[in-house]
């Protein structure tokens, strides 16, 4: 349509504001299938104050960097210089098969379970004690959509 006022054509905004709402909705579904999911195990949800004091609280990860200012420092005092040559792997995790791609998203860990995204929008709960995968979550991506840069999760 043209605005009168200005003599311009005004852009067609319907097939993009369609898509972005296609797009927020498929995102509130991953969402709240996780939070489903979490709650339905157990979980205890994850609050400011566990935020806040993260980098307290070596034992729970639930923020990017270890508390709010991302530095990625723990507090553990039974890791140090003088003994970190001795760390070895307790378990390890197999994203698996076809879908096995690049993996650069932080673990996020509450309650002693590991959260954790993969390649092609996977989700996972494991057992940060054993390594058992408690659950996982495969999101299915909208038909049309061609990733940037592969299908790495971060």
């Amino acid at each position: 349509p043209v605005h009168p006022e200005t003599k311009t054509i005004a852009p067609k905004t319907r097939d993009l504001e369609s898509a972005t709402m296609r797009t927020n909705k498929f995102g509130i579904r991953i969402a709240a299938s996780a939070l489903a999911m979490a709650v339905s195990y157990g979980a205890h949800a994850v609050t400011d104050e566990d935020i806040i004091n993260d980098h307290k609280t070596p034992e729970d990860i639930v923020s990017y960097g270890m508390g709010t200012q991302g530095q990625r420092y723990s507090i553990l005092e039974d890791l140090n210089t003088s003994n970190v040559q001795y760390l070895q792997p307790a378990w390890a995790f197999s994203f698996g098969s076809e879908k096995m791609r690049g993996q650069e998203s932080q673990p996020l860990i509450k309650d002693g379970v590991m959260y954790v995204t993969a390649s092609y929008s996977r989700i996972y709960a494991i057992d940060a004690r054993t390594g058992e995968e408690i659950w996982q979550y495969d999101a299915r991506l909208p038909d049309g959509i061609m990733p940037c840069c592969d299908v790495v999760n971060r």
